[in-house]
């Protein structure tokens, strides 16, 4: 019999989270058989691997622990979709959790899905906070099937996160068609799941589950601005790759398609948004790394839609350039805060 849904699961360092990630996963017995878990060893130096070991001898057939010298996030995203066996795949990191009330029920649609993608809603968990967020997806009708390539991706109102690994359930053949597909030994590999399912599938469909739960405030996670600047170079090499994907398939829509306006729309936003996710960094950091990241642009994407980020940095000296970016990014802060509190 073949698994209707894989999960891959890489493992690092996460032994104070390991246990509540697989318990979600527990499903009733008749449903937990039709799961192929795939845990990925990184790796990892901790008791990570060995507490998931223990569910392997308790439930085998269902998780897998598979060893593999380091080779980061991506580099075990990339092997688990390789091993995958099931028709579906969902990737989770150890620190997240899936809900397991929403999770059975996803295996129960599953049953009844043929699409290349299905796509879901998610929740967010800030842990300094103890606060949840839902992020729905919208101008999209549960449960109809829609063409990929017809589909109006440019307005669908939730910008570039809509096949975003959190919300997205994969047909296991089209990922597998397509290795290797993230970075590896870097952060932020995750963005190609922004552009690449999106490119290539053929129909999709979204439906009211919630199944994944994002853990934010954990120290150390490459959420963390300080992680973030730490790692500014893994982001630069994380966009080439997706810029690369993007001019690879930039033609293959019809010419005037609503597909091809996003990839277009995606040709500018992706480079353009970086100069923001650099300006963040401290003074020496960014001005280094913007000097750099301009010239690449220059060179390789001359024709991309300037933002005012973009205008401003070209325009201004980089310490007035770098005090505007500041005090524009406090008042927007300031507006959202006060958005959510007065929600």
């Amino acid at each position: 019999m073949q698994k209707l849904l894989s999960i891959v699961i890489p493992v690092y360092k996460v032994e104070g989270y390991i246990n509540k990630c697989l318990d979600s996963l527990l499903v009733p017995r008749e449903q937990l058989d039709l799961l192929d878990i795939v845990i990925i060893n990184d790796g990892t130096p901790d008791r990570s691997a060995d507490m998931a070991r223990e569910y392997e001898k308790q439930y085998p057939g269902i998780f897998r622990v598979i060893d593999q010298e380091n080779r980061g996030h991506g580099g075990a995203w990339n092997h688990g979709t390789e091993l995958a066996e099931g028709k579906y795949l969902y990737y989770l990191d150890s620190d997240d959790w899936f809900n397991t009330e929403q999770l059975i029920r996803l295996i129960t649609y599953l049953e009844n899905c043929d699409t290349d993608m299905i796509l879901m809603d998610r929740t967010k968990y800030f842990a300094y906070e103890n606060r949840e967020e839902i992020i729905e997806l919208y101008n999209m009708e549960p449960d109809i099937v829609y063409d990929a390539s017809s589909y109006d991706w440019l307005h669908s109102g939730n910008g570039a996160n809509i096949t975003y690994a959190h919300n997205t359930v994969y047909r296991t053949s089209m990922m597998q068609h397509y290795l290797p597909i993230f970075c590896e030994h870097v952060m932020y590999d995750d963005v190609v799941l922004q552009v690449m399912p999106i490119m290539v599938a053929s129909s999709f469909v979204y439906t009211k589950l919630n199944v994944y739960h994002y853990l934010i405030g954990r120290p150390g996670q490459s959420f963390d601005p300080a992680v973030r600047a730490k790692h500014a170079d893994n982001v630069t090499a994380v966009l080439k790759q997706v810029m690369g994907c993007i001019l690879k398939y930039r033609n293959v829509p019809p010419e005037g398609s609503s597909r091809q306006a996003w990839v277009n729309n995606l040709y500018s936003s992706f480079p353009t948004h970086h100069y923001r996710e650099l300006s963040v960094f401290k003074y020496r950091v960014s001005r280094d790394k913007l000097s750099e990241w301009d010239a690449y642009v220059q060179k390789n994407y001359p024709d991309i839609q300037l933002t005012q980020t973009v205008r401003q940095y070209r325009q201004l000296p980089f310490p007035v350039y770098y005090g505007w970016f500041k005090i524009s990014s406090f008042f927007s802060k300031v507006k959202r805060y006060v958005k959510r509190v007065t929600k």
